[in-house]
């Protein structure tokens, strides 16, 4: 199975959408700075169990190449996966950190 590459902006708009969730797949660190709100920490993008199995997934990290890494791996387990390209290193917009607006 292949992943589709998306835009930052359509993995927002994706994300607010029913069957859907969004992984950061970054350190856990840099998850606790600052992520796309509603984003499930999920490093390496390495699910341990089915709990997502019904699920779209899009994947993101700073600048796209763990996130097409981690996209690949689950799109080969079978999931349906959304990667965004580029990351969100250079997003301007609203991020959350540990539950405060940044």
């Amino acid at each position: 199975m292949e992943f589709i590459n998306i835009t930052l902006q359509e993995g927002i708009d994706l994300a607010g959408q029913d069957g859907y969730v969004m992984f950061d797949v970054r350190e856990p660190y840099r998850y606790k700075q600052g992520h796309l709100k509603g984003a499930v920490s999920m490093p390496y993008g390495v699910i341990k169990d089915d709990s997502y199995r019904d699920k779209k997934i899009i994947v993101y990290c700073d600048f796209g190449g763990q996130s097409m890494l981690a996209a690949r791996h689950l799109a080969g387990e079978g999931y349906e996966v959304y990667n965004i390209v580029g990351g969100i290193y250079y997003y301007r917009g609203e991020l959350t950190s540990l539950g405060l607006k940044l």
